[in-house]
């Protein structure tokens, strides 16, 4: 892989620094994981953080909001599918996120960008041992580089999505939902999963269990919020503290940044979103530098 020679874009060094392990998850898809991860991200940048988002879905999203919309096209980027493949390692798979294809670089955040290929990640590691822990055999490489990293995991609680759950000793869980009655039943979901992980990975110090919850495009409208009303109440009921202050309101900013390629309070810093999102991100301890 090649070195650019511009020392502003060279990767923080490992200063042994704490580091938050944060995973964006839900059973379902569409579950506003990728705009959620990428809001945070951009935030706890803008507040000086140094930032790694880690992308592990093949639907290659955050990697387009990030700046790039097919790393598998261009031969100068690893993937994370290249690193699970031994062909790069996870630190040279970092790059710098950007403001739309080729645009100026987002100051303190970076990305390891999906890969299509990614949805064969079961085939790749069928006989690997422990195969669950491909990741968290990666993480030494960014642990103490970054203050916080993120990963964006699909919309399922497969493989990649386990490996990402057990790729840190202290993993944060960050369940992303929406105002919905059938996302507050994918939690139920999500739960089951970390018990089943936690009886797993004990002997390795693995003990999950949901530390946010972050609702995206909910609904105020008198005419039809009714319904979502009704499902936020009995998230926040049921999930209490952990459900983060405000919600996300749904708002065509968030396709309109998505097609611009640009992180949302990038895009639209002043969007009732983008305000939301920063919210969200202070009630996580993100919007503050150390």
């Amino acid at each position: 892989m090649s070195t650019t020679p511009d020392a502003s874009l060279q990767i923080p060094e490992n200063t042994g620094r704490e580091t938050r392990v944060i995973v964006a998850v839900n059973e379902s898809g569409g579950s506003v994981k990728t705009t959620t991860v990428s809001a945070l991200a951009a935030i706890a940048a803008e507040a000086g953080l140094q930032v790694l988002a880690i992308e592990a879905d093949s639907q290659r999203d955050l990697s387009h909001i990030l700046g790039y919309d097919d790393p598998d096209a261009d031969d100068n980027i690893a993937t994370l599918y290249d690193v699970v493949d031994g062909l790069a390692a996870l630190d040279e798979a970092i790059i710098p996120a950007r403001r739309g294809e080729g645009g100026p670089v987002i100051p303190n955040l970076w990305l390891v960008p999906g890969s299509r290929k990614l949805k064969n990640l079961e085939d790749l590691l069928a006989t690997a041992t422990l195969r669950e822990m491909w990741l968290n055999r990666l993480m030494p490489s960014v642990v103490g580089r970054f203050d916080v990293i993120f990963i964006d995991c699909p919309g399922d609680l497969k493989l990649t999505t386990k490996g990402a759950l057990v790729s840190s000793k202290e993993v944060e869980v960050m369940a992303c939902v929406k105002s919905q009655l059938k996302e507050a039943r994918a939690l139920t979901e999500l739960e089951a999963t970390l018990d089943d992980i936690n009886g797993a990975f004990a002997p390795f110090g693995v003990k999950l269990e949901v530390d946010w919850v972050v609702i995206g495009e909910s609904v105020s409208d008198k005419s039809q919020g009714k319904v979502y009303e009704d499902a936020e109440a009995q998230l926040r009921e049921a999930y209490g503290n952990l459900v983060l202050t405000p919600s996300v309101r749904r708002s065509t900013k968030v396709p309109e940044a998505y097609s611009a390629q640009v992180a949302l309070p990038i895009y639209a810093p002043r969007s009732e979103p983008a305000v939301q999102y920063r919210g969200v991100a202070e009630g996580m301890g993100l919007t503050q530098a150390s």
